[in-house]
């Protein structure tokens, strides 16, 4: 059935994200652990504080709208587990993870070189809670939604398993989050948002677009 507002919700989430993406990958990036040593991090964010802390607003925002989009996929699903845990996890995936862009665009900032024992605990402390925790939760609530969506409604497979390769890609930044491999990380990172995000669109093309949408 074209839901053509759940369509145009979906182009808005995936420009949320690819906004943040840009931040993450533009103005934000000298500040990410995967940049330089921490006294220097810090030092290029002291000096961008308000690029820094509206790049991590952008994320907290791309946050909400995958919730969102989690949400929309939920409504062509029978009631079931599968559909509860699916949307419970993905809502749950945003604690973490907002705990820790607020570590780092509100607290990090804020704390001198001299305390780089604190330092360091808090931003391997953010990474682990956004990149492993909280990005885990959100790919395995993803995951179980759309092997939910592929049983109920197997006419769809072929609209529905890039939706599985990015949330195993988006599992996979999770492992080399957990495992410290950071330049790994990064490779999962970028495939995982480019192919998610574009499949969100697609899907929701599929399932609320149609027709309707094309006569608009």
């Amino acid at each position: 059935m074209a839901k053509p507002h759940y369509f145009y919700a979906t182009l808005l989430i995936a420009l949320l994200i690819v906004i943040a993406c840009l931040m993450m990958n533009g103005p934000m990036r000298p500040g990410l652990p995967v940049g330089d040593d921490l006294p220097t991090r810090l030092s290029y964010i002291q000096h961008h504080l308000a690029l820094w802390q509206l790049g991590w607003l952008s994320w907290m925002l791309a946050a909400l709208s995958l919730l969102a989009f989690a949400v929309m996929l939920s409504t062509e699903l029978q009631a079931g587990a599968a559909r509860q845990y699916g949307v419970l996890l993905v809502a749950l995936g945003m604690a973490p993870d907002l705990m820790a862009e607020t570590l780092y665009a509100f607290v990090m900032p804020y704390i001198a070189i001299e305390q780089l024992a604190l330092l360091q605990f808090i931003d391997v402390l953010a990474m682990h809670l956004t990149g492993f925790l909280g990005n885990g939760l959100y790919n395995i609530g993803g995951m179980l939604l759309t092997l939910a969506l592929l049983k109920q409604q197997p006419a769809l497979k072929l609209w529905l398993y890039p939706g599985l390769v990015a949330w195993l890609l988006g599992l996979g930044l999770s492992v080399a989050i957990a495992l410290q491999q950071l330049k790994l990380a990064e490779y999962f990172t970028a495939a995982s948002m480019v192919l998610s995000t574009g499949w969100f669109v697609l899907i929701a093309w599929k399932l609320w677009g149609g027709a309707h949408v094309r006569r608009a």
